[in-house]
């Protein structure tokens, strides 16, 4: 006991009492408990909710849970939130700032209309891409239509081909060889 006595922080003989106030933890995680995707946030609060993601910083869990929020209602929590100019109308179409894929209308094609245009609550689960084309090429490579890439505002094209319809208009030269002897 002698020992014990000389340390800074002595060990006691009872518990010490359990905090008062709610844990802060060391990780994120998104709070879907409390509001819908369009206004929700990344919390440190205790308890981890069983099963649910957890980040080490509140930028990576607004990036992974909440990217694309066309509110910025996540990141406008930051201690100090970025600003953005200029600001975004989240009903306005095409604001988001990724692109998804949207399975359930035509052969399917990626937006960055808010999700609720599209029967959407949230983009949570769903894989972003950062532009239309990568999301295209990402989720609808399969389609031989070309469909998501023709529902773009300016979709690329295959490489123009050269149609002659008058002699010498042509930009390439080949050989011409008689099929007769002389």
């Amino acid at each position: 006991a002698f020992c014990y006595s000389k340390m800074p922080n002595p060990p006691t003989s009872k518990p010490t009492e359990a905090p008062t106030e709610a844990a802060t933890l060391t990780v994120w995680y998104p709070d879907y408990e409390n509001t819908s995707w369009l206004t929700g946030k990344c919390i440190n609060d205790g308890p981890l909710p069983s099963g649910r993601a957890a980040y080490a910083t509140q930028k990576e869990c607004c990036e992974k849970a909440y990217g694309g929020q066309s509110s910025r209602a996540c990141v406008s929590d930051f201690q100090d939130p970025p600003t953005q100019a200029p600001t975004e109308s989240p009903t306005e179409a095409g604001t988001l700032t990724v692109f998804y894929p949207v399975y359930g209308e035509g052969e399917g094609f990626c937006t960055n209309d808010p999700p609720a245009d599209h029967g959407l609550s949230s983009l949570n689960g769903i894989v972003t891409s950062a532009t239309n084309a990568e999301c295209c090429t990402k989720h609808f490579s399969w389609q031989k239509s070309g469909f998501c890439f023709s529902q773009m505002a300016n979709p690329p094209t295959q490489a123009p081909t050269v149609a002659a319809t008058e002699p010498g208009t042509l930009n390439e030269f080949y050989p011409i060889r008689n099929q007769g002897s002389g």
